[in-house]
């Protein structure tokens, strides 16, 4: 996990349910000056480079801090992935993306590696609707993983998701993850409700309607003068 980070993420590992075992990457870097500039040294970014380690988690920019990975770290990221842990799994929460002029995200470094969370209610001062999008790749290391699990694992799969569809193995890992949140067997009410929807539609359309982004520039410039961030 990449820390400094939002406190939940910190605590979550820790529950008894999930009892992760975490390894800490730390935004430790400093400038010339000696301040801290919460970027991940390389050394930091080489434990990533350990295939024990199964996936990072980094929110981008970074909560509290508000600081978005450079470019330097991104490349050196790509690297340790690619030569050493071309298998590990990214989550990464992109949710003030939004904010940062210029912003990239991982997703587009490391795109088949990458789960990308967005919130739309975030960016709109309604926290509390918690209307959220997941973005994987249509090629992905998640269902090449999948279909390289042991036979058994496979059989098991096979069962639970089997009253889905006819060849259940092909289920998209995407598409698992919504009938996992509703336990496989109540799959016909996932998703979204009908009153989030229209929230979600009146918020894209609001978005598609700001063509001049005045309503983006007015919360950055909000930001900008409240707390000296991005």
């Amino acid at each position: 996990m990449g820390v400094p980070a939002f406190t939940p993420y910190l605590e979550i590992p820790e529950l008894a349910r999930y009892n992760f075992k975490v390894v800490h990457v730390k935004g430790s870097a400093k400038t010339k000056d000696g301040k801290s500039n919460f970027q991940y040294p390389e050394e930091e970014l080489d434990k990533l480079g350990d295939k024990s380690i199964k996936a990072f988690f980094i929110t981008n920019p970074s909560n509290p801090t508000s600081v978005e990975i450079c470019e330097q770290c991104r490349k050196y990221l790509v690297k340790v992935v690619k030569k050493l842990n071309p298998n590990l799994m990214i989550l990464t929460d992109d949710v003030y993306g939004t904010f940062v002029e210029g912003f990239t995200s991982l997703m587009k470094d490391l795109p088949k590696n990458t789960i990308c969370v967005y919130s739309f209610s975030k960016y709109f001062g309604c926290t509390g609707w918690r209307l959220g999008v997941i973005a994987v790749h249509k090629e992905n290391i998640y269902d090449d993983m999948i279909s390289a699990l042991p036979e058994k694992e496979k059989k098991r799969l096979h069962t639970l998701y089997e009253s889905l569809l006819v060849h259940p193995e092909k289920i998209k890992f995407i598409d698992r993850m919504v009938a996992d949140r509703r336990q496989v067997a109540l799959n016909h009410t996932a998703g979204l409700s009908l009153p989030q929807q229209i929230q979600m539609m009146l918020f894209a359309g609001f978005a598609l309607l700001d063509k001049k982004n005045k309503y983006k520039e007015t919360c950055r410039n909000l930001l900008h003068k409240r707390f000296d961030i991005f």
